[in-house]
């Protein structure tokens, strides 16, 4: 809705822009990881998205990308590894060289090039992604702690799996 007087967006329709653009860009910032693992060129569209959005259709636009994205395509060796790869770059910082060493062979021992299932290469990555979690909370990286909340929703039934398959 315009205001008449000078063809200018009323006060509401400020207020509502305000307020899609700050849950659409929370909403992204705790699946970008999640997206960037199902293929960096999704990761990359959604992205472009969120750059050059400027309207409330465009932010809902973002949401509903998003949205699509996690229900839609799997992850993918490439995906995960590179989003593997930018989540450990905001933990690595904070960890104790042992901590290090240990997501190091861990990452090593992957054969990222053999893996041919979605299931397959996530039960691959979730030792990986269960340390980041780990370090993540140890140290309060807030970022990737809510990443990893409200992120790779599979996650935690994966992790107790592969625990449990471990003894």
């Amino acid at each position: 809705m315009y205001d008449a007087t000078n063809n200018e967006p009323t006060s509401f329709d400020q207020s509502v822009l305000k307020r899609i653009k700050k849950q659409a860009e929370q909403f992204w910032a705790v699946s970008k990881y999640d997206v960037m693992a199902r293929g960096y060129a999704s990761y990359k569209q959604i992205s472009a998205c969120y750059r050059d959005a400027s309207t409330t259709a465009d932010y809902e636009a973002a949401i509903h990308n998003i949205s699509h994205t996690l229900d839609v395509l799997p992850y993918t060796m490439k995906g995960l590894r590179t989003s593997i790869e930018h989540m450990w770059g905001y933990v690595s910082k904070h960890v104790h060289e042992q901590e290090r060493s240990t997501f190091q062979q861990a990452f090593e021992a992957v054969d990222w090039q053999s893996i041919a299932s979605e299931q397959e290469a996530f039960d691959t990555a979730v030792p990986l992604l269960s340390l980041i979690q780990e370090f993540a909370a140890k140290y309060e990286v807030a970022y990737i702690k809510q990443t990893m909340a409200r992120s790779f929703t599979r996650l935690p039934r994966l992790a107790e799996h592969h625990q449990q398959a471990q003894k």
